[in-house]
């Protein structure tokens, strides 16, 4: 599942390659609790970069775990809380996706300058808002392919 990437110009340079499909459904599964996970994955890969992107991990750590924590009270919160604490959480879940989603996009477009500076790999600006880590993957799978040949 998944490969190591690298590029021909920076060998020292790797991602992961990781099936597309598993990343939509594992994103979809979890409410988007995994776009924190994937960053995390793809940290070490990140650290590597001459220029490197200036992606506050600490805050993805924090927002992976809160975010788990909103999913799990999204599936079993009726089970423990009453109505009143229900609805508490869920005004504070409302930030905290504002948040999660301010940061989910700064991250990727730091990331995409780092990836036009290392990998030489442009990135539509458009494609990526839209999707942000599919694309990305989506484009490191294609820059996998693409060594092989």
């Amino acid at each position: 599942m998944e490969k190591l990437i690298s590029n021909e110009n920076h060998l020292s340079i790797d991602f992961r390659k990781f099936n597309l499909s598993v990343l939509i459904l594992l994103s979809f599964i979890t409410l988007g609790a995994y776009i924190g996970v994937w960053f995390l994955r793809s940290r070490n890969s990140m650290d590597n970069f001459a220029d490197r992107p200036k992606i506050h991990f600490g805050l993805w750590r924090l927002f992976t775990i809160l975010s788990f924590i909103f999913l799990f009270i999204q599936l079993f919160g009726s089970m423990v809380l009453s109505d009143y604490g229900i609805l508490n959480l869920q005004s504070y879940e409302v930030l905290f996706n504002f948040c999660f989603i301010g940061l989910l996009y700064y991250s990727i477009f730091r990331l995409r300058d780092s990836f036009d500076e290392e990998y030489d790999l442009h990135l539509n600006k458009y494609l990526l808002f839209m999707f942000h880590i599919f694309y990305i993957q989506f484009k490191l799978n294609q820059v996998h392919s693409a060594s092989k040949q």
